[in-house]
């Protein structure tokens, strides 16, 4: 009785191999392993058709594979970035002061820096709007303490509207009027760019600079100073 029901559980899982039928279409209906059918299917051969079919299913099967990983990838960073992000409440002024400072530092590649007041430049806007709000809320400037240049790499000859686009594109991230960014600079474009710098290469840097901070920038200097003394 045993051995009748495994002779049909093979022959009906043959019949379905030679209608070109997968390992795992044919586990739907007869629930054995995949070695087992691999020994029972050895002598039979698939044609051409058939083949192809498999292939495709295998390549259809892998693509979905891959495609349900890298949901479940991008679901768990989503989650991750979520729950931290609880852990950032209210930005104190002193944490601000400390941001602001290191901002600078990174910033800043000498000390003859110092004598030339203070820069920062960025592609990035969440960058400016730091540095920015840091020299408003701790430095107690205002906006016409601040000049601000457009740095664009390209030929000497823009396409047209470009540097239109840009100077749009900064007074929205500053929230500065256009009329501010009359200083448009471009640069010798570099043979090699790398391809997540899509914003530099269309918007390009903004270099932000504080009138007479030569004080500040050795105010700064200062504070950095002592940061590095306590590390």
């Amino acid at each position: 009785m045993v051995q009748h029901g495994i002779n049909q559980r093979k022959n009906l899982a043959m019949s379905l191999r030679r209608g070109g039928y997968s390992y795992s279409e044919i586990q739907k209906f007869v629930s054995v392993p995949k070695a087992t059918l691999s020994y029972w299917f050895k002598d039979i051969k698939l044609s051409e058709a058939q083949l192809v079919r498999l292939q495709k299913k295998r390549n259809d099967a892998i693509q979905e594979g891959a495609q349900i990983r890298s949901k479940r990838v991008n679901e768990a960073i989503e989650k991750i970035e979520r729950t931290s992000a609880k852990d950032i409440k209210d930005i104190s002024k002193r944490e601000l002061w400390l941001m602001g400072v290191m901002l600078y530092w990174r910033e800043r590649v000498s000390d003859r820096d110092v004598k030339k007041g203070v820069k920062f430049t960025s592609s990035d806007p969440h960058l400016i709007r730091l540095f920015l709000k840091w020299l408003m809320e701790v430095g107690q400037l205002g906006e016409a303490d601040v000049l601000c240049d457009i740095l664009i790499e390209g030929d000497k000859d823009l396409p047209a509207g470009r540097q239109e686009k840009a100077i749009s594109y900064w007074s929205e991230v500053t929230s500065f009027p256009q009329t501010v960014f009359t200083r448009v600079y471009v640069q010798k474009t570099k043979k090699k760019r790398k391809k997540r710098e899509t914003k530099k290469a269309e918007f390009g840097l903004l270099r932000i600079r504080v009138k007479a901070s030569s004080m500040l920038a050795r105010q700064l200097s200062g504070w950095i100073m002592a940061i590095q003394n306590k590390i």
